[in-house]
């Protein structure tokens, strides 16, 4: 099998050296001092890997991979970033453009190594799967119409209104993706962005993040496509770049996808903002009733209290003056058993106060726990 063939793209000759003879003895090297120069060399002939510098004259190394990947023949070819600069600002950009790898200067041998293997390696499974299943491609873009395309998006306009919440929406849309058999990624905006199939630290999180300031409503870059509504952004990594007509069609889809994601996140967020209503105004109906059952509470036990001290002084003033009454023993008797039974009603009724006051507590208990279940 003849070697593979890798364009070296640095204005600094002694840097195109330096590459060459660490690479001549397993691939064959062609080299490009700038980037028009290497636009036009990858024109007429596409080598299997470009090892592109960034800083250039003319054009810079992420303007030469912008360009290259505009071109469906060269969507896919795999573009290694070599760069002194080593920053999460310049390799994201490099992401954004279309870069396969990124590596900095001074540049490791076996670290260059592995990722130009890695990148070939990745380069031929695409190669032989497009060769293994163009047959079944061809029958599956016959079965695959608009209109069956269109059947599941309706599908996900008819099982999104069930779903409750925010992140539910976001893992339906990404579904729907995986159905044109696309791998997608969403951001939905808010205080606390929900990422759905990305890590937060992920350089996808990080693109969707950037692109939440775009105007744009959707941005092609290469094989990467972003599109986003006014609640979320998509991004799907693997656009069939190579086949016009699905390629196009799947933009449009994506379009009213987020749309109708748009819709029903909005619908969300407001249930949310008035359940967060209604829960405040319940929190300050609580409040008001327990400060009305503490203000019922201490007035019950001061008319208890008072009750009681009344009637025990009345009991002790009738048994001091019950002689001068001229009464005989048994009227006496029944006079004072009469305040003792009317003493006994009274701390009954105390019994039924502190019983109603637990009651109270009770009710209060209940609303805490509404209050808690709104949360």
């Amino acid at each position: 099998m003849p070697n593979k063939t890798i364009m070296v793209v640095d204005d600094v000759e002694s840097n195109r050296v330096l590459l060459r003879m660490m690479l001549e003895d397993d691939f064959n090297i062609v080299e490009c001092e700038d980037g028009p120069q290497c636009l036009e060399a990858v024109a007429q002939s596409a080598p299997d890997l470009i090892l592109l510098d960034v800083n250039m004259p003319n054009m810079t190394g992420y303007e030469v991979c912008k360009t290259i990947r505009q071109n469906q023949s060269t969507a896919t070819l795999p573009i290694i970033f070599v760069s002194a600069m080593d920053t999460p600002e310049e390799r994201l950009a490099g992401f954004e453009v279309g870069g396969t790898e990124y590596i900095t200067k001074p540049i490791d041998n076996d670290l260059l190594m592995e990722k130009i293997r890695f990148s070939l390696d990745n380069l031929n499974e695409i190669n032989e799967a497009k060769k293994k299943t163009i047959d079944a491609m061809e029958t599956a873009m016959e079965a695959m119409t608009s209109s069956s395309e269109l059947g599941l998006i309706l599908e996900f306009v008819k099982s999104a209104q069930e779903i409750g919440h925010l992140r539910g929406i976001g893992e339906k849309c990404c579904e729907v993706a995986q159905g044109f058999g696309l791998n997608a990624s969403v951001m939905i905006f808010g205080h606390h962005p929900i990422f759905v199939n990305c890590a937060p630290d992920s350089m996808e999180a990080r693109v969707l993040e950037r692109f939440q300031q775009s105007k744009d409503r959707i941005v092609n870059i290469g094989i990467r496509t972003l599109a986003k509504s006014d609640t979320m952004a998509l991004l799907i990594s693997n656009m069939p770049v190579d086949d016009g007509t699905r390629y196009g069609r799947f933009k449009d889809h994506l379009l009213v996808l987020t749309s109708i994601c748009d819709g029903r996140l909005l619908a969300i967020q407001a249930q949310l903002s008035l359940a967060d209503q209604r829960k405040d105004v319940l929190a300050r109906i609580i409040k008001m009733t327990e400060s009305q059952v503490l203000n019922l509470s201490q007035k019950l036990k001061q008319y208890d209290n008072t009750t009681k001290s009344v009637m025990l002084n009345m009991i002790s003033e009738l048994e001091a003056k019950l002689f001068k009454l001229g009464l005989d023993e048994d009227q006496e008797e029944q006079l004072v058993a009469l305040a003792y039974q009317a003493n006994e009603k009274l701390e009954q009724l105390q019994g039924e106060l502190e019983e109603l006051e637990s009651e109270l507590g009770t009710v209060l208990e209940g609303l805490y726990e509404v209050l808690n279940n709104h949360g």
